[in-house]
């Protein structure tokens, strides 16, 4: 299998924007340590949601996201700061500009 999509979105708690836009900072930072990962971003909606999108590897790379000391460190900060628990979804990509798929 190739690889690996993931798309999701997450509400933070009212008032808390701000410092979950650093977090995630923190985590877009951390991924680079990680073998496998080829984008990590995160962006800004409306009020208080963040959407998600990241391209693995192989679904190796997906399966090992987070383990690093500096993703655990950045996820523990994530946590508190999150409304609800996030909605994130996997995929194959079949047809990109700006990556070989």
């Amino acid at each position: 299998m190739g690889r690996v999509s993931v798309f999701g979105t997450i509400e933070c708690l009212e008032g808390r924007a701000d410092e979950m836009a650093e977090v995630l900072a923190a985590m877009v930072e951390a991924a680079g340590e990680e073998p496998g990962v080829e984008i990590y971003s995160y962006h800004r909606g409306e009020g208080d949601q963040f959407w998600f999108f990241a391209l693995m590897a192989d679904p190796e790379s997906m399966q090992n996201h987070g383990r690093g000391e500096a993703m655990q460190a950045a996820m523990e900060r994530f946590g508190p700061l999150m409304a609800a628990p996030p909605k994130m979804s996997t995929a194959s990509p079949i047809a990109a500009l700006g990556f070989d798929v």
